[in-house]
C-alpha cells in the first residue's frame, strides 16, 4: 500500500498531527518547511486544470467588507420555512472571523445552516489555531484573542499536554498538503491520508524549550473532516456570491451542511477539496486569497474556488469544485 491509496484493513484517519521528536530539525524562525521528510513511496496523481477569473485578496490588517445580500440561503438556498414563513437569514462571514478576516456575505445563512458550520468553525479556531491567532495578534469577534497560556503536545502517537510561559510557547503555523480531489483526479473518492505538511515557524525557539527539559513536542491536532468543511464552506460563501445561484448544480454543500459528530471515522471529504501539484505557488503579500474559475477534468468543467489561507506565509491553496 502506498501514500494516497485508499483504506483496506483500517478504520479511516481523521485526525493528524506532526511530532518534532528533535528540536535541532525545526525550521529557523520565519522560515517555512515542510514536514514530514520520508522517502515512502506515493501515487502521483493525474489532474485537472484549474483557469482563475477573478482573485479576492485580504489584508493582514482587517478590514470589515459586506457582499450584496443573495436572497436566500447561500447553503440549503432556502428562501421561506416549511410553513411558508420568510426565513431570518444572517450574515456569514467568508473566511472565519477568527483568522483576521473582515469580509462578509449579508443576510446569507439561515438558522439551522449556520449552526452547523458555527460548530465546526469553533472546533477548528480551538483545537488547530489557538497558538497562531495568538502570535500574530490576529482580530477575531472579540478582538485579540486573549490566553495567557496554551497546551503544549510533547506526546508522539498519544498526546501528552504539558503548560509553558506563553513568551516560550513553540507557535508553528501548521497547514495540510492534500493530494489532487477525486472531482479532478483519479484519486479514490475514499482515500482519506494527506501528503505532508507546510510548516512555517513563527518564534519556535529550541533553546527555550530546553529550558524545560523538552526535546520534542507536537503540532495542534488537526481535524481533517471538519477542516475541509471550513475550506469548502469558504469556496461555496464566495462562489456563490461570484457565480450566482442559478449557473451551476451544487456538488459540495451537502458536505458543508453535514454533522460530523467528533470521533467517528468518515471518508468522503476530499472528494471535492484537494491541492494541484503542477500548479506554481506566488509569492504574495496577501494573508488569505480566494480566486473563483472553473476546473477542467476529463471534458468536464465544473466551477471551482481556490482558497489559500495564511497566503503570505507560504501556505498551500486549496482547490474546491463548487458545482457543475
Amino acid at each position: 500500500m502506498m501514500l494516497g491509496d485508499p483504506p483496506t484493513d483500517r478504520e479511516p484517519t481523521r485526525y493528524v498531527k506532526f511530532a518534532w521528536r528533535d528540536l535541532s530539525n525545526l525550521p529557523p524562525i520565519g522560515k517555512l518547511d515542510y514536514a514530514p521528510k520520508r522517502p515512502q513511496a506515493f501515487r502521483i496523481f493525474q489532474e485537472g486544470e484549474f483557469e482563475g477569473r477573478h482573485t479576492h485578496v485580504l489584508p493582514a490588517i482587517k478590514r470589515r467588507e459586506v457582499l450584496p445580500a443573495l436572497g436566500r440561503c447561500v447553503y440549503c438556498r432556502r428562501q421561506q420555512d416549511a410553513c411558508g414563513r420568510r426565513l431570518n437569514l444572517t450574515s456569514e462571514h467568508v473566511i472565519p472571523e477568527f483568522l483576521g478576516a473582515g469580509l462578509e456575505l449579508a443576510a446569507s445563512s439561515c438558522f439551522d445552516c449556520q449552526r452547523t458550520t458555527s460548530d465546526f468553525e469553533s472546533s477548528i479556531a480551538a483545537s488547530m489555531f489557538g497558538p497562531v491567532r495568538r502570535a500574530l495578534v490576529l482580530k477575531g469577534k472579540g478582538g485579540i484573542l486573549e490566553r495567557t497560556n496554551f497546551p503544549l503536545d510533547i506526546g508522539r502517537e498519544i498526546s501528552r499536554r504539558e503548560f509553558i510561559p506563553l513568551r516560550h510557547y513553540p507557535t508553528i503555523l501548521v497547514m495540510p498538503n492534500l493530494y489532487p480531489a477525486s472531482s479532478y483526479s483519479r484519486r479514490s473518492p475514499h482515500s482519506d491520508d494527506l501528503f505532508n505538511f507546510q510548516v512555517f515557524n513563527v518564534n519556535a525557539e529550541p533553546k527555550y524549550l530546553r529550558q524545560y527539559d523538552l526535546e520534542g513536542f507536537s503540532s495542534q491536532s488537526i481535524d481533517l473532516v471538519r477542516f475541509c468543511q471550513m475550506i469548502a464552506k469558504i469556496a461555496v460563501v464566495y462562489g456563490t456570491h461570484y457565480f450566482g445561484f442559478d449557473t451551476f448544480n451544487p456538488t459540495v454543500v451537502d458536505f458543508v451542511r453535514t454533522d460530523f459528530p467528533p470521533g467517528n471515522p468518515a471518508t468522503g471529504h476530499f472528494a471535492n477539496v484537494g491541492c494541484l501539484w503542477r500548479r506554481k505557488r506566488l509569492a504574495t503579500e496577501s494573508l488569505h486569497e480566494i480566486e473563483v474559475g472553473e476546473m477542467r477534468w476529463q471534458g468536464k468543467t465544473m466551477a471551482a474556488v481556490r482558497v489559500q489561507l495564511f497566503a503570505s506565509y507560504g501556505m498551500p491553496s486549496y482547490y474546491v469544485t463548487i458545482g457543475e
